[in-house]
């Protein structure tokens, strides 16, 4: 089939589901005959219809040969701004949007009509980018609407196979009228492309290291490949992709963690070493014309009980190790905490010990003690004894290469891969690191005040090579990547083709799988850590927790390590000055998100339904005792996010709706409270404030009972207290009850706050 027919069949599936209409107030006709001729014309392009403010100024065709961001019928269809209806809404229909492979024929349409010239550029390589076509706002130049590339992608995974979202253009964790969630898949292309040093016009996203930047060598696509005769001048090109992924975290364990494994299991085999040359159900490889997926394998369950065929035995066995006894240097709260090289990890952070084997045997025969529900003098005798044997548990995040096998181009070619990144699920996935980084860096004290503990710094700025371990996929003898190449998780984008700009300040409405939105490295991260040999520092994901979810509670915990990825879970565990880690909240999350438990006042008065949060926990709530008022909240060395995660107990779509805009609007409500309060001076990141209720207001003037008629708009009600005395045990022993000593309501909007002190008069901040 000829490319051009490829795009007529796209033009006329879509052209009556509302894009002929659309496309005709630009005067463009999708249904010519002679579609070719109707893209090439010039037109009258009207940049005041919605989603066509940040097309390019220098766009005014249908299609532009070479150039997909000046290319009309590309920007509409691929752009999560743009919608087939007349006011620009989104379109109900999930037909009514081009699919990802029609998307990708109108790529190589436009590239196949300016065939590459291998004579017009000195150091042309083959690179596979992971890549996007974003809205201006969210380009490397900010210009306009256009690709950005990266030649590192972030898949995640989940329960259920992957979502196309033809609304955002992209693929969701969180589908409509589905449970669970489903794998996000990244996409890669291979590129020529432009391998030299950058120029002070050449965007690169984020932060630059400007010492070092103008010294490093960058890939800069400039031409897609696909195959075909249309793509070269003067070859016929041939294209497919292989890749190689792997899982070592279990290992690591053992052999750099020093920690015990059970007679007779081999930690040179599966589940210990999960490849894609021992398992297919780690990652899969799915072509889409000339891109392809990387696709993380959904399971029913996000971790699992970790099996092997026991030598000693003979049978079939949960695999086990021994726990070594408790020590402070290998403990933090009730997760095993392994030994470390400085900032690198040489083995997972954390590794979940609270699954006890009792009895060990076949799959049938074992029993496997869950120790959070011990009482509390055994739990805790348990856990610093040790020498009990753990249960391991395995789950899907892994790192490896895609390589481009490319057949046709004359002479030989520099093959750059692409770092691949299966990474836990991303629950704001609206938001992305850089958007908050940016926030932060507007004035050093948005990181000063409101951040305990880690940072927003997203992994684009990252300048480190990728897992130095990792063999080249079809040549094992070599090593994917080199320890001089520091930029392979850098976004970069073309130069803008105009710097004249219609677009205005938008709503970021799409999920990304680039670096931008992923965290970079630090204690470790949540999407990939550091780790290190004799000679330096690289990328790698082994030392992320056994399993993620072990990982995943610490830094929810910590006040959101990773802001726009791991929710604050901080006011569930009571991680205040008080607490042994001291770590107030930093973006809060509301009690609805939390979770309502059983015995929250509002459920008990018939106001809101019991439910756990986004993790599985219940958040904190006012309960009074004997005439005293009490705190109730989740006990962080008691809660088990594996055991969560074993239930299905995750539930995203509490939390995915929410974008940097909202995060950053609950960091700026929750300072002006604590700048309120006493005592003066106060701030976010060290306050011994807890924050117990956090209720979001749609508008204060519809609410029956306020501080102030004045306070109208959309806001929070935030209720904070200090303690006082010892924690007593709750009857449920995975709970805590906190006496509390002081209490204050805000009640905040947009504009102003009304505070009091254990109810007491209303005053004005």
């Amino acid at each position: 089939m000829a490319q051009i027919d490829e795009v007529k069949s796209a033009c006329a599936r879509l052209a009556g589901r509302g894009w002929q209409s659309l496309f005709k107030r630009h005067d463009l006709d999708i249904a010519k005959a002679d579609l070719a001729a109707e893209l090439a014309r010039e037109l009258v392009i009207d940049r005041n219809v919605p989603g066509f403010e940040d097309f390019t100024l220098a766009g005014k065709r249908g299609v532009e040969p070479g150039f997909p961001a000046a290319s009309l019928l590309y920007h509409a269809f691929a752009s999560p701004d743009v919608h087939p209806t007349a006011s620009g809404d989104p379109a109900t229909s999930v037909d009514a949007y081009p699919t990802l492979a029609e998307l990708d024929a109108i790529e190589n349409y436009i590239y196949g009509l300016r065939p590459f010239d291998p004579a017009s550029l000195k150091n042309v390589v083959i690179g596979v980018f992971a890549y996007e076509y974003r809205p201006g706002a969210s380009t490397a130049h900010g210009y306009h609407a256009d690709f950005v590339f990266s030649r590192t992608g972030i898949a995640r995974v989940g329960t259920r196979s992957e979502a196309w979202d033809g609304q955002r253009r992209g693929f969701r964790g969180d589908p409509a009228g589905q449970s669970g969630i489903a794998v996000t898949p990244a996409r890669y292309a291979a590129f020529l492309a432009e391998a030299r040093r950058p120029l002070a016009a050449d965007p690169i996203m984020g932060r630059r290291d400007e010492r070092n930047d103008p010294h490093r060598t960058f890939l800069f696509p400039v031409h897609k490949l696909f195959s075909g005769k249309s793509c070269v001048a003067g070859a016929t090109i041939t294209l497919g992709f292989i890749e190689y992924h792997r899982n070592e975290k279990l290992k690591r364990v053992h052999s750099a963690g020093g920690v015990k494994v059970a007679r007779g299991f081999d930690i040179e085999k599966p589940p210990f070493v999960r490849d894609s040359k021992n398992t297919n159900d780690l990652v899969a490889l799915r072509r889409v014309g000339a891109s392809v997926l990387v696709v993380a394998q959904p399971h029913d369950q996000l971790v699992r009980t970790a099996e092997q065929k026991n030598s000693v035995s003979r049978k079939n066995e949960f695999v086990r190790f021994v726990v070594p006894p408790g020590t402070t240097a290998n403990r933090f709260s009730s997760s095993l905490q392994l030994p470390t090289s400085g900032v690198a990890r040489i083995a997972p952070e954390f590794v979940n010990i609270r699954h006890r084997v009792v009895q060990a045997g076949t799959r049938a025969d074992v029993t496997i003690d869950d120790i959070q529900l011990l009482p509390e003098e055994k739990f805790n005798g348990v856990l610093k004894a040790g020498r009990y044997e753990a249960v391991h548990f395995s789950d899907d995040t892994c790192d490896g290469a895609v390589v481009a096998v490319v057949g046709g181009l004359s002479g030989r070619r520099q093959n750059f891969p692409a770092y691949s990144l299966v990474a836990a699920p991303d629950f704001f996935p609206l938001a992305d690191q850089l958007e908050v980084a940016n926030w932060v860096r507007r004035d050093l004290k948005n990181r000063q005040e409101q951040f305990a503990q880690g940072a927003p710094w997203p992994l684009c700025e990252g300048r480190r090579p990728a897992n130095l371990e990792l063999p080249r996929p079809g040549a094992p003898s070599r090593k994917a990547f080199d320890r001089n190449d520091e930029t392979v998780v850098a976004v970069v984008g073309p130069r803008p083709l105009a710097t004249r700009t219609h677009a205005p300040d938008r709503k970021k409405r799409f999920a990304s799988f680039l670096t931008d939105a992923a965290s970079n490295e630090f204690e470790p991260g949540w999407d990939v850590s550091l780790v290190r040999d004799d000679v330096g520092l690289y990328y790698a994901a082994y030392g992320l927790g056994s399993p993620f979810p072990e990982d995943a509670k610490l830094c929810a915990a910590l006040n959101s390590f990773w802001p726009a990825v791991a929710p604050d879970a901080s006011r569930t565990f009571h991680m205040g000055l008080k607490s042994t880690f001291a770590s107030p909240t930093a973006i809060p999350l509301t009690d609805n998100e939390l979770g309502y438990h059983p015995n929250h006042p509002l459920v008990q008065a018939g106001k809101a339904q019991s439910k756990p949060g986004w993790d599985g926990e219940f958040g904190p709530f006012f309960e009074t005792l004997r005439g005293k008022e009490y705190v109730n909240s989740a006990s962080l060395d008691r809660s088990d996010y594996v055991s969560n995660s074993l239930r299905n107990a995750f539930d995203i779509r509490l939390i995915s709706w929410i974008d940097a805009t909202e995060l950053i609007r609950r960091m700026q409500a929750l300072r002006a409270c604590i700048a309120a309060l006493p005592p003066k001076n106060d701030r976010v990141s060290d306050t011994d404030l807890w924050l117990v209720t956090a209720e979001t207001i749609a508008d204060w003037a519809m609410e029956a009972s306020r501080a102030d008629a004045a306070l109208v708009g959309p806001g929070f009600n935030y209720v904070f207290v200090s303690t006082s005395g010892s924690e007593k045990l709750a009857e449920d022993v995975r709970r805590r009850r906190t006496r509390v000593a002081k209490k204050f309501d805000c009640e905040i909007s947009d504009t102003m706050l009304f505070w009091r002190k254990d109810q007491g008069a209303w005053r004005r901040a």
